[in-house]
């Protein structure tokens, strides 16, 4: 064979080969890929939206003398409120009904469960009937660490691991509220009764 036509072949059963497998399955890959960062962008703006409605409506709570004094403002405040609210409901509701999307593309099991853990607690505190301003507090206690776990750098090492800890007490704290809420005092038909 001559050695221009091995020059000619080689080059391009390489060329033909690299565009009938490698070039289909790199466009695929990539397309998987632009999806999980869409899909994780989109859980990063709805932790910020549910912080930053926390925030608002932890800061601005609405006196009695304001309601007597400009009951006008008092109901613009109040419409802002639950406007914040609304902004909670749809955030969480979003992130349950979306966990698969953003939740499994975490590599590790411990990510994976934050995640999880968060969606599913961030909306049972807003589906229970707490106080909205406990609600909120609740909120950001939760959204400010996976805030940090997620997406800050990964060079601020101390304060990712620092936001492990704060979840972790986040969620413990989460188990004594709802302790505290369902203990309540009872009586029993077996207790003893007075008698008059």
């Amino acid at each position: 064979m001559h050695p221009w036509i091995s020059s000619i072949l080689l080059p391009a059963a390489t060329a033909l080969f690299i565009g009938l497998v490698i070039t289909p399955r790199l466009e695929a890959r990539n397309k998987r890929v632009r999806v999980v960062h869409e899909a994780r962008d989109e859980f990063s703006r709805r932790v910020l939206i549910i912080l930053s409605a926390s925030g608002r409506l932890r800061e601005s709570s609405i006196p009695a003398a304001l309601v007597e004094q400009r009951p006008a403002l008092a109901e613009k405040l109040t419409a802002e409120r639950d406007r914040w609210i609304d902004q909670l409901e749809e955030a969480t509701r979003f992130l349950v009904d979306n966990v698969e999307t953003f939740g499994l593309s975490y590599a590790t099991s411990r990510g994976r469960d934050i995640v999880g853990q968060f969606v599913v607690h961030g909306r049972g505190i807003v589906l229970s009937e707490r106080t909205v301003e406990t609600k909120a507090a609740l909120l950001t206690d939760l959204a400010g660490p996976v805030q940090n776990i997620f997406f800050t750098r990964r060079w601020r090492v101390l304060t990712i691991g620092r936001s492990f800890v704060e979840f972790d007490r986040a969620v413990a704290a989460l188990d004594e509220d709802l302790a505290e809420d369902t203990i309540a005092p009872s009586t029993s038909s077996d207790s003893p009764q007075p008698t008059g």
